[in-house]
């Protein structure tokens, strides 16, 4: 598209519905912060965004949904690092690449995941988990995450580089069967989200060990990260809109400054806090970018160090 015909697009944009693709199950927490963001976004822009739920392969369909999709401003996707970045360091060879076919719009949230565990592991920070793990490593000889590449998993695996823990990896589908595991003591130690633990841990069921990313949830202000227990690593969860490659730049910068408007509402960032999810403080899209650089740095090395092959 030449620069007038952008320009010309950018003046008349947007005249009929946006159409925002999530990668997660209607009633998750991908799904629930799109809502609300995009409900909001819809008033401002004066166009309903219309959220279309592509679930399966990591993320990876949505992506291609996006990446094959006309470069107009009428289709968007709001993913996470787990199926941006964390996949693409796990498996370089993916039908994605997102600085490749995907052009970054908005930083929309931060935060990391939940190291938990059964209330009968004796051990309440990570350094006492590692000590324990050391100590007795037949008794501890799993963990659970929600599969191959997710946050959870690479984390654990950069935790036992460092420490030079032994222990193994067991890969669920969804997080609710790995909870349901970890409360009945059959995997006592797991990676999980924050927001679906929430009850369990009021009710004593469960434990939160430490947070991945550098800050801590809203409502487990407790829980400390990886960074303030000794284990100081950058590289976090994130939430963020893309377009697809060669969409106009001042469509681009619309969005980006509309996101960015929203993100800074008292009413949304509180939802987002109900939610347990941090508020995003906004960035530009130069910074967004250099993170998604530097994030895939950070996690190819722990695939690398780590040997780390995808399923």
């Amino acid at each position: 598209m030449s620069n007038l015909a952008g320009a010309q697009a950018g003046r008349s944009w947007p005249s009929r519905p946006i159409k925002v693709i999530v990668p997660g199950g209607a009633g998750g927490v991908l799904d629930a912060m799109a809502r609300k963001l995009y409900t909001n976004l819809g008033k401002t822009l004066g166009q309903a965004l219309v959220i279309e739920n592509r679930t399966g392969a990591n993320g990876l369909i949505g992506s291609l949904a996006v990446k094959t999709a006309a470069p107009d401003g009428y289709t968007l996707l709001h993913s996470t690092a787990s199926s941006m970045v964390m996949a693409e360091a796990l498996n370089p060879d993916l039908s994605v690449k997102t600085l490749r076919d995907l052009e970054p719009v908005a930083l929309t949230a931060v935060g990391g995941v939940l190291l938990a565990v059964h209330p009968s592991v004796p051990a309440k920070t990570l350094p006492e988990l590692v000590t324990l793990l050391r100590s007795d490593p037949k008794k501890y000889q799993s963990y659970g995450s929600w599969g191959v590449g997710s946050n959870g998993h690479l984390t654990m695996e950069w935790i036992k580089q460092r420490a030079g823990l032994t222990i193994n990896h067991v890969p669920y589908k969804t997080t609710p069967a790995l909870l349901t595991d970890i409360i009945a003591g059959v995997i006592p130690i797991g990676w999980v989200d924050v927001v679906s633990p929430l009850g369990f841990i009021t009710q004593g069921k469960l434990r939160g060990i430490a947070l991945s990313g550098t800050v801590r949830s809203p409502k487990l202000p407790d829980v400390k990260t990886l960074s303030e227990q000794g284990y100081p690593f950058t590289a976090t969860g994130w939430q963020g809109v893309f377009a697809p490659k060669n969409t106009p730049s001042e469509l681009l910068d619309r969005l980006h400054a509309a996101i960015n408007h929203e993100l800074v509402q008292p009413e949304f960032a509180e939802s987002l806090r109900q939610l347990n999810i941090p508020p995003a403080t906004p960035v530009s899209r130069q910074e967004f970018t250099k993170m998604i650089t530097d994030d895939l740095a950070a996690w190819r090395k722990v695939v690398v160090d780590g040997n780390i092959k995808p399923e």
